[in-house]
């Protein structure tokens, strides 16, 4: 069955491609593309898992039939294409300023989690600090900060010039630091689709670009691993492939369908979160880090379609995958007509989209991402043209009632 998935895959590739004018950011083409390197990888690669089930293959098959049917079909539609186009340099200066201020508090976050970690490993001992794990960090690391310097990254990329170059390296130092001292591989990810979506809608780079991005990425992720595992970087790569993609599939064959303990619990966990934070409710939401199985391997991801799997099933998995496709379709077609707002929203939501082989992030992390969407709308919304037409709205209201 594995085979026919792989086949099936490499149909909807081609299908993806075709109704996308050969856009390779398009959902259905990047689903397509994400599972059949996964499913190839599997059956490629060396390693000990057990063999892939019914539970994950049929939830993997309706999962790339639900978002790439609707991604393609949502995205074929005609949507005004109207406002949000520049960003108010202003508010473009400001979000650059509280970037280069917020940053000495990571300097003295990772300066605090080297002196007090007790792991042996300086890079150890950031990685968990990072993630709440170790006396002293008792969340994981993030604040507005984070939301701040992402903002100000995708901002200073689309309006790139060669004259203010420097605008563009600091922010991406920052960001890139901000990667290195929490030791987490997903910001050099983001960075990087981050990069490559903006740069590929304006036209700027092409496909062999991305190969060769791709391929600086891999080594650059076996180097860090190898600093916070304390092995031989020669010795990363199968490791690599087995506990960040491989396992999440073999995972999945471990989940019984709609067993989660409240309803839409990990689906909907942000209205638990906040009638929980608001005392309209005695349920915690579950932690956004999952447990740990050490069976077949040591993970703690179960791929995105988790949460609808084990609160709904398998129409659980087919249904969101529908509503995600659609919002990602719509999404991609905005970005597709060249509007800038749409081009960076897309560069977010094209994380999603890339890390649905490890875990879900849009409902997940939907607060976060909400919070994310708000701050970068900000300087496309006071614009001087959107205030004159809001001011000229007020006006004209105004003089009908008195009159």
């Amino acid at each position: 069955m594995i085979y026919c998935l792989i086949v099936y895959c490499i149909v909807m590739l081609i299908i993806g491609l075709g109704c996308s004018q050969n856009n390779i950011f398009s959902p259905s083409v990047m689903t397509a593309t994400i599972w059949l390197g996964c499913l190839c990888l599997f059956i490629g690669l060396d390693h000990n898992l057990p063999n892939l089930n019914t539970t994950f293959l049929l939830s993997n098959f309706l999962w790339i039939s639900g978002l790439c049917f609707s991604s393609l079909i949502i995205q074929s539609a005609t949507f005004p294409n109207q406002g949000l186009n520049e960003p108010n340099p202003l508010i473009r200066n400001l979000f650059l300023i509280l970037s280069v201020l917020y940053f000495p508090s990571l300097l003295e976050f990772a300066r605090t989690a080297i002196a007090i970690g007790g792991t042996g490993s300086w890079a150890m001992n950031l990685r968990l600090a990072a993630l709440g794990k170790i006396t002293g960090f008792d969340e994981p690391y993030g604040g507005i900060e984070v939301v701040i310097w992402q903002v100000s990254f995708l901002l200073e990329l689309l309006q790139f010039k060669k004259e203010k170059w420097w605008r563009l390296a600091l922010i991406s130092f920052i960001y890139l630091s901000f990667g290195f001292l929490t030791m987490a591989k997903v910001i050099f990810m983001n960075f990087f689709l981050f990069s490559c979506c903006v740069l590929y809608f304006k036209q700027i780079i092409k496909m062999k670009h991305i190969l060769m991005g791709i391929s600086i990425l891999l080594i650059f992720f076996f180097g860090l691993q190898s600093l916070r595992q304390t092995i031989k970087f020669s010795d990363v790569h199968d490791d690599f492939f087995v506990t960040y993609i491989l396992s999440n599939m073999s995972a999945f064959d471990t989940l019984q369908p709609g067993t989660s303990e409240h309803w839409g619990e990990n689906t909907f966990r942000f209205i638990y979160a906040f009638a929980y934070k608001m005392g309209l409710s005695e349920i915690e939401p579950v932690d956004t880090l999952l447990k740990w199985i050490y069976k077949p391997v040591m993970t703690n991801t179960y791929s995105g379609m988790y949460p609808f799997f084990v609160d709904f099933g398998y129409w659980g998995v087919f249904i969101f995958s529908m509503i995600l496709g659609s919002i990602y379709g719509w999404a991609f077609r905005k970005a597709q007509m060249g509007n800038n707002f749409h081009i960076l929203l897309y560069a977010i939501f094209l994380n999603m989209i890339f890390m649905q082989y490890a875990a879900e992030m849009f409902f997940t992390n939907f607060a976060g991402y909400i919070k994310l969407i708000l701050f970068l709308s900000i300087p496309f919304l006071l614009t001087k043209r959107n205030i004159d037409i809001a001011y000229n709205k007020i006006l004209a209201i105004k003089q009908k009632a008195i009159k």
